[in-house]
């Protein structure tokens, strides 16, 4: 639009789609629910209950679901008027910009064409059963015929390794030394020099992410390291985006980053050759642990994220006839969930609000933040299957790729490096990776 235009629709959004946000954000934090656990009724925060999905206890598992759900229908009016209000600025918004659709612009933002887009999502289609194979046989593994939603997060096998720090370090900059001594050395410094935050302690926010420190070209990383595998893949994840910050060294600001679609590059690969090596070297039991962890993983990017994309969709396409009621968008998901889980997943389980608590549909700046998940996690592993070909030779050509990410759009730029997104085949190597774990899965 014009720059008065802008300026005007920038003040508006304050007072409206991004007042819907956080009103979003407000009444879905402030829910608390009843769940009765271990013979008493407790009054808990939703957010204590949903991360009930991994208790080890299947009634408690069902229990905190079915809470959950209450705890969502209490504000879900209000809620579907939030995201009616979002995505309706949305759409009003790309129109007078110029934009056929808001996807349209989703995909400029995140520096793909809808050939990409297509070929990817092609290939995850074609490996829904794949997943679904994994999806059944947990169900087996768990005793059942048919996996409720609850379980989809059940933890499975026996993790009794335990890495302290120092192991941790050790084993990380081995398998980091294997691909690159360049990686190896810089995860070394990292560990050295102390960038990495990674006690649990009082007053700490969870969770972990990495930040890039432009004027001194190093990175600090903060996580909560529990001496499980799962936090010892966080780490290297998040060491990976440490290297990508490293792989830009000395570009002007401008030139540096990347979009969400290949944020995830480096980090993917690095969390994937040390879940490679842990792989080796497991007893059954921890290497179905570490499987059901990866797999959990993989399902949500691709096979959830996918149902995301189809529930977003239908939402602008139905959007411009009128505001859609709780009840029309809790049938929308439930269609998006049968598209994409199918019978793997029993359908009097679908989770209908999954709409309403994540956070993703409510920014009002970006729409269709899921796909980039899945192209991320994806481009990562297909890059690692193109290493596992080439060997050593691919390493200098992945380093200039991190690189490049902060200015140029995806395709020409893996195309530079012989790397062909618009094909299903290049998605379909990266699927390949996930369909061996399954079959390892599936044989334990």
């Amino acid at each position: 639009m014009s720059e008065e235009l802008e300026a005007l629709a920038a003040e508006l959004v304050v007072d409206g789609a991004r007042a819907f946000s956080r009103l979003q954000g407000n009444l879905t934090s402030q829910i608390k629910v009843a769940l009765e656990r271990d013979g008493r009724t407790e009054v808990l925060p939703i957010t204590v209950v949903r991360n009930l999905c991994t208790d080890p206890d299947p009634q408690v598992r069902e229990r905190a679901y079915r809470a959950e759900l209450e705890g969502w229908r209490s504000v879900r009016t209000a809620v579907a008027a939030c995201l009616n209000a979002i995505k309706g600025t949305a759409l009003t918004l790309s129109r007078r910009r110029g934009y056929r659709s808001v996807l349209e612009q989703a995909l400029e933002d995140n520096r793909i064409d809808r050939e990409t887009l297509d070929a990817l999502l092609g290939a995850i289609r074609e490996s829904f059963p794949v997943f679904r194979r994994y999806l059944r046989s947990k169900a087996r593994k768990l005793g059942r015929e048919q996996l409720p939603w609850w379980d989809l997060f059940a933890p499975l096998g026996a993790t009794e390794q335990r890495y302290d720090w120092a192991q941790a370090r050790a084993f990380i900059v081995e398998q980091f030394g294997r691909f690159s001594e360049r990686l190896a050395a810089f995860a070394a410094r990292a560990f050295a020099e102390r960038w990495i935050d990674a006690e649990p302690r009082d007053g700490k926010r969870p969770g972990a992410f990495c930040m890039g420190i432009a004027a001194l070209e190093q990175s600090r990383i903060l996580c909560n390291y529990d001496g499980s595998f799962d936090q010892l893949s966080t780490v290297a994840h998040e060491l990976g985006h440490g290297f990508h910050n490293l792989c830009q060294e000395g570009l002007p600001p401008l030139r540096r980053g990347a979009p969400a679609t290949l944020a995830e590059t480096a980090s993917i690969l690095c969390e994937t050759l040390v879940t490679e090596a842990a792989l080796e070297h497991a007893a059954p039991g921890e290497r179905l642990a570490i499987l059901e962890t990866q797999l959990a993983g993989a399902t949500q990017v691709c096979l959830d994220i996918y149902s995301r994309f189809l529930f977003e969709s239908a939402v602008f396409e139905r959007r411009p006839e009128g505001e859609l009621g709780p009840d029309e968008l809790c049938e929308l998901m439930r269609h998006a969930q049968a598209e994409t889980y199918a019978e793997a997943v029993d359908p009097e389980t679908y989770h209908p609000y999954m709409w309403l608590w994540k956070p993703h549909y409510y920014g009002h700046e970006q729409h269709f933040y899921n796909f980039p998940y899945a192209f991320g996690h994806l481009f990562g592993l297909g890059l690692y299957a193109v290493y596992r070909r080439e060997g050593a030779a691919f390493v200098p050509r992945y380093e200039e790729l991190l690189r490049a990410t902060g200015e140029a759009w995806a395709e020409p730029l893996a195309a530079r490096f012989g790397i062909a997104i618009r094909t299903p085949e290049f998605w379909r190597s990266s699927l390949a990776v996930i369909e061996r774990m399954v079959e390892r899965y599936e044989a334990l």
